[in-house]
């Protein structure tokens, strides 16, 4: 079946939403007084639209697993598994939609079929790449024509299948490796690669399904959804010297529905942060993106993720982008908030 892509005007949406930004507001302004300068988004937590009440729009459909959203500069959308499994695809803002890359030729893996998942733009418009099929950290340059394998191992043990990455300001390299592991046989890890050294160090391991990953805008913590057991971590974070110091639960998330917020038994997913550092986590298994106060750990709102296998999510121009691999499908949501612009230096967003 031939792919379906629906255009839209990403310049008007970037204009209208640029404009929108520059509305000062009393509550914008006082909540902007408790939180760190150059991190902020202009509207409080109260100013999000309420759970459930945003249409989830289709933007394009054709993927075989869709994963791994991600924007360069240019206004360019990344997913995984465009048409077929192992294939990156680039959506343009004009709405032309291509494979970009195709691992499984450009850089295969003998005795493992190559398929990326988790996606992340660097500083130079190179896409890190989550290889879980071949278990491998990979870097794309920006026109898709070299792959460099920066880490198949660490310790000199191979990893099993890297999940999702994440980036910090200086660059270094976030991911998870889940494994096969499980609520039962706690065996995933989270590992970080220094962009500078060029090595790899285990963070943390004894997770069940480490998945989602992700550095506060703050630089200060490093979240993981800990998927297996329906919720998320965080560890403090020395972003210098790359280490981390003990975990806590930041939320279990409901297992029972109350009010206009849905439960039940649903795996927390990829996650992202926007500029005033909420965490939007894709619930797999719910079909939703819950919303969670980092500080705090409560939980603030629920929106529809268009449908269920919600994957992964990213903010685009006062948009939140979903893969959702139940639809083949990438949704986004109108929330108008600005989301964290991880790959920029810092206070240049």
């Amino acid at each position: 079946m031939k792919p379906t892509v629906f255009r839209w005007d990403w310049r008007r949406e970037s204009r209208l939403t640029n404009q929108k930004a520059r509305r000062p507001t009393i509550a914008g302004v006082a909540f902007g007084l408790l939180l760190v300068a150059g991190l902020l988004d202009s509207r409080a937590a109260d100013e999000l639209p309420a759970s459930h009440s945003v249409t989830p729009e289709l933007v394009a459909t054709g993927y075989a697993f869709a994963e791994g959203p991600a924007f360069d500069t240019q206004g360019n959308l990344y997913v995984v598994n465009y048409r077929e499994l192992g294939a990156i695809g680039r959506l343009t803002p004009d709405g032309a939609a291509s494979i970009w890359s195709d691992l499984r030729k450009a850089s295969p893996v003998e005795g493992r079929k190559v398929q990326a998942n988790g996606l992340k733009i660097d500083s130079e418009g190179r896409l890190i790449v989550a290889d879980a099929g071949g278990g491998r950290l990979l870097r794309v340059s920006a026109d898709g024509s070299q792959i460099e394998v920066l880490a198949d191992r660490c310790d000199g043990v191979r990893f099993d299948a890297i999940n999702d990455v994440a980036l910090d300001r200086l660059g270094n390299i976030f991911f998870t490796d889940p494994g096969a592991s499980s609520n039962e046989k706690p065996t995933g890890s989270v590992y970080r690669y220094d962009i500078r050294t060029k090595k790899t160090t285990r963070l943390a391991d004894g997770l069940a399904y480490p998945n989602g990953i992700g550095v506060t805008p703050d630089q200060q913590s490093l979240c993981v959804a800990e998927s297996s057991r329906y919720r998320l971590l965080i560890w403090p974070l020395d972003v210098a010297s790359g280490t981390v110091g003990e975990s806590r639960v930041l939320i279990d998330f409901p297992r029972h529905t109350d009010g206009d917020v849905i439960g039940g038994d649903f795996v927390p997913d990829g996650l992202v942060f926007d500029a005033a550092g909420r965490a939007y986590v894709a619930m797999w298994t719910g079909g939703v993106i819950n919303v969670v106060d980092v500080t705090s750990g409560a939980l603030l709102r629920q929106y529809d993720a268009g449908g269920t296998q919600a994957t992964n999510c990213h903010f685009h121009d006062g948009y939140l982008y979903v893969t959702v691999a139940a639809k083949e499908a990438v949704f986004r949501l109108k929330l108008g908030v600005r989301g964290y612009a991880y790959w920029q230096p810092r206070g240049s967003h």
